[in-house]
């Protein structure tokens, strides 16, 4: 099958082959389905380029190994991901990529090694938000009807208290949820980390409850070459009120400028430092 023969998304790749959504087969027995016992990676493609893809799979390594999802040997991605996005009509246009390890089927309790977890990998034209979208900035809302998980430092498919918080967000006028972890402290968003300014100084929640961020890695590096340091420390409920310019970053949309925290507007906004940062992302910086 070729990109002209195949509708947009349509080509995936699961354990080892190019197949299609309607050829591939998932036992009702695999621990993903049953348990959410897997882990996921979503990136970013640019005309072809998947934006930092050797620290994605090294993330996806490390919490392969933390949960013993076993040693099978992952694909060459640099080969596979651009045939994928070529496949599927995506070479030079916004994609995103989404990676899926799990566990397969298992018997037993726990976490039983698995020496042939499944990986599937799917891909899908990814719009991002609009400049109007951007300039305007997001509504923030802390969430304290709970907190964040304890496997909170992996991208684990068992992902539904992020979604109930991203919801409950939407449900009260916002764009999205500010997440605590189980000291009170905060620690990201329902789909990113945060970076904050207050008093001319960087910072950004030191955690040990959140996903060490991909495109705050890079932003962090990026920003220290420019000589603007980001100190990671805990940050507190009222840290976050007196914050003037908060930044939302995770791998598709990059980085987004918040308007507002809990209904009341930021002090000091700042969406074109958030569109330089996207930029520099872009560009690969």
């Amino acid at each position: 099958m070729n990109s002209g023969e195949a509708k947009t998304g349509s080509v995936i790749w699961a354990n080892g082959a190019f197949t299609t959504l309607e050829g591939c087969r998932l036992s009702p027995l695999d621990r993903g389905l049953l348990y959410g016992d897997g882990l996921f990676e979503t990136l970013r493609a640019e005309k072809g380029r998947i934006l930092f893809l050797q620290r994605h799979v090294e993330r996806l390594l490390r919490s392969m190994a933390a949960l013993r999802l076993g040693d099978r040997s992952l694909p060459d991605w640099e080969g596979v991901l651009p045939e994928l996005l070529e496949r599927n009509g995506l070479g030079q246009e916004p994609a995103a990529i989404k990676i899926v390890v799990t566990r397969g089927m298992s018997e037993g309790l726990g976490i039983p090694t698995t020496p042939s977890p499944s990986v599937f990998v799917t891909c899908r034209r990814y719009t991002p938000p609009s400049p109007r979208a951007y300039a305007e900035g997001w509504r923030l809302r802390i969430h304290h009807e709970g907190f964040s998980p304890p496997l909170a430092g992996h991208k684990s498919l068992n992902y539904l208290f992020h979604l109930t918080a991203r919801q409950a967000a939407l449900d009260n006028g916002a764009d999205e949820a500010v997440i605590l972890d189980p000291f009170g402290a905060v620690s990201e968003t329902a789909a990113g980390s945060l970076l904050l300014r207050a008093g001319g100084t960087w910072w950004t929640p030191a955690s040990p409850c959140q996903l060490p961020g991909i495109t705050l890695q890079v932003v962090c590096e990026h920003m220290a070459r420019m000589g603007a340091r980001v100190e990671g420390r805990e940050v507190s409920v009222a840290d976050l009120e007196t914050a003037e310019t908060i930044h939302v970053l995770n791998s598709l949309m990059l980085v987004m400028d918040v308007r507002s925290l809990d209904g009341r507007p930021l002090r000091h906004p700042d969406p074109g430092h958030a569109s330089l940062l996207r930029e520099s992302l872009l560009e690969g910086s």
